[in-house]
């Protein structure tokens, strides 16, 4: 929109509501808002988190001001969605700024407080972030023609310095004087105001000291549970105990636990934000600390015998609204036939795997059904099971509808069928869908089954090739013809990737002759072997040989040297999409938008773009 300055501020907040869809703006928020909570909770951090979206008023009052998408100032809006996370100690503002930068991809540096040491402010950090794809793809609009980011921002603050933030942004940030003007013939009162921050400040600092100094009283006394709260500060349940072997080994040798007394409580959240959901407790934040601080063999020791646990994650929104429909996982292919096994036998051992899945998760509501494949119909409140068993024919069915038990209005129906069709062979069938209220979209947006990993190992699913969920290697000239006629097929419903061996690989690690069982993968910029775990069931995974790289390039069209570590995605014909070419450079630079992993000790880049790489698939099969 090019004429702001010509509208007056209400026709732009009207127009702003149409443009906007603000209600999956807040449901994105909901999305970061949840995330951020569950990372800080992970390390046993104390918050407490506010978000908002900006009201359309308050985008256009902004908006007129002439700071932003002007000629002179092509600046954008970058706080459509703020969140404030407000922490208890002043020290856990650089630690949750560091979380952040790690966690999501920030835009532009930290804005912050300076200032002078006889002069006193609010303390405050604010950083600007990118929408993470996987929630911003809900937002049906693809952009909005106001100059306005797709960008959120996140402001830490102290508990101390919260209630003094909301004063001061209604009595100063929005008021239209200079604080020159705003204090004239005040000064007086304006000296009593830095007083108030002083101590403010003061009492920041002070807190953080205090249980230092009592964490070290309980060191000297003996009470390692106070000293471990204390000087850790974390959220830890006080029904919570050390275990009695630590304990032991604490009071018989008082210079182990000083140790642990002296570790960082830095070092001790980064271990947490490593674990999936932890139970923090004081048994935990020994075993973390000695195993990468510490060392001590005794503590190791005890803590062999100490299981750590984790607390059940559940991801949850009650509310009620139209429903919408959503295709998870969808894929229609052929069995495989081996000519050494007959079709019955083919047929009865595929439907015993799709009938034993269905039971498995459905006998504890249809407690009746058959231990043995059979036709089956049977309904109950919130739950409907259709199982149509014809073994003469060849056929075997089930439908399946059932009301999410842990998200309010939501619906999934499962649909698969196994049947022999006039051409003489066996075809699989999928369909997995669900509908849930608007607004509710959950994070998950794919959702194949379990038994599909089986049947394509035990009986075989079929793409012109069998399908595997381990790569296909390309070592000699043969398979290398084979696998560029498979690109060319128009035959081919799935797509196919592959991956070019570096050029710069290690002869020290190469062995043609022994490529299957012990190529080094360190030689690829993506690990095709993981990767195929996960998708190699409804697409199509090779690993090329770097002798083949440069016969690559010229067949598929590829820059010389392009192809040298490339990552190639090749669609299916029916798609009409062109191959997706992903040079090694854009491998490596690959980052997370939302980063679970960046406290893992892992390969993150390529990590990262095998993430990419899975969710392209999955995207491309539930869009069909």
């Amino acid at each position: 929109m090019d004429n702001i300055d010509n509208i007056t501020k209400e026709e732009l907040a009207t127009f702003i509501e149409r443009e906007i869809d603000f209600e999956k703006l807040s449901e994105l928020c909901g999305h970061i808002t949840d995330a951020i909570t569950e990372i800080l909770n992970s390390c046993g951090m104390y918050f407490r988190i506010f978000s908002r979206v900006k009201s359309p008023g308050s985008i256009a009052s902004k908006l007129k001001r002439g700071k932003y998408g002007s000629v002179g100032n092509p600046k954008k809006m970058q706080d459509l969605l703020g969140l404030r996370v407000v922490l208890y100690y002043y020290d856990d503002l650089s630690i949750c700024r560091d979380i952040m930068e790690s966690t999501f991809q920030m835009v532009d540096t930290w804005s912050r407080n300076t200032f002078n040491s006889d002069e006193f402010r609010a303390t405050k950090i604010n950083g600007v972030f990118r929408f993470p794809a996987e929630y911003f793809k809900l937002y049906k609009k693809k952009h909005w023609t106001l100059p306005i980011d797709t960008t959120f921002e996140i402001q830490f603050r102290t508990v101390f310095f919260e209630g003094w933030h909301e004063i001061e942004h209604d009595m100063r940030y929005k008021s239209l004087l200079s604080d020159d003007q705003f204090w004239k013939g005040s000064e007086e009162l304006s000296r009593m105001l830095n007083c108030i921050l002083a101590n403010l400040e003061l009492s920041d600092w002070t807190l953080v000291q205090l249980f230092d100094q009592l964490s070290y009283n309980h060191y000297k006394t003996g009470n390692w549970e106070l000293m471990l709260k204390s000087k850790f500060r974390i959220k830890i349940d006080a029904s919570e105990k050390l275990h009695p072997d630590i304990l032991e080994i604490f009071n018989n040798n008082k210079k182990i636990a000083k140790q642990f007394f002296k570790c960082s409580r830095r070092k001790l959240i980064r271990s947490l934000l490593a674990l999936d959901h932890p139970h923090v407790d004081y048994n935990l934040i020994i075993k973390l600390l000695n195993s990468r601080i510490v060392h001590n063999p005794e503590i190791e020791e005890a803590c062999q015998h100490i299981e750590t646990q984790f607390d059940e994650h559940t991801y949850q929104r009650t509310t009620f609204a139209r429903l919408e429909s959503n295709i998870l996982f969808h894929l229609e292919l052929p069995l495989m036939h081996k000519e050494t096994r007959l079709f019955k036998s083919e047929f009865n051992s595929s439907a015993l795997i799709l009938y034993r899945w269905v039971r498995f998760k459905l006998n504890p509501v249809f407690e009746d059904m058959p231990e043995e494949i059979s036709s089956y119909y049977n309904k109950l409140p919130g739950y409907n099971l259709k199982i149509v068993y014809k073994p003469e024919e060849m056929l075997y069915s089930m439908k399946i509808n059932y009301i999410d038990s842990k998200s309010a209005g939501t619906m999934w129906h499962v649909h698969s069928s196994i049947a022999l069709l006039e051409d003489q062979k066996l075809y699989f069938y999928h369909m997995t869908s669900r509908d849930m209220p608007r607004g509710m979209t959950q994070r998950s947006t794919f959702c194949k089954p379990s038994f599909i990993n089986d049947l394509a190992n035990k009986t075989g699913l079929v793409d012109i090739y069998r399908l595997s969920c381990m790569a296909q290697f390309i070592t000699n000239q043969e398979e290398y013809n084979k696998i560029k006629e498979f690109i060319k097929n128009p035959a081919r419903t799935l797509p196919i990737i592959v991956i070019m061996q570096r050029n710069n690989a290690s002869d020290g690690f190469y062995t043609e002759n022994n490529f299957k069982d012990g190529y080094d993968m360190n030689t690829f910029y993506v690990n095709g072997t993981r990767l195929a775990k996960v998708i190699g069931s409804y697409s199509h995974v090779y690993m090329a040989d770097r002798c083949f790289s440069e016969n690559f390039a010229q067949d598929n069209n590829i820059a010389p040297g392009v192809s040298d570590g490339c990552t190639c995605i090749f669609w299916p014909a029916t798609s009409r999409k062109e191959p997706e070419i992903f040079t090694h450079d854009m491998i490596c630079d690959t980052q997370f938008d939302f980063n679970r992993l960046i406290f893992h000790d892992e390969n993150i880049p390529e990590k990262a773009f095998r993430h990419k790489l899975v969710q392209i698939i999955k995207d491309d099969n539930v869009s069909h």
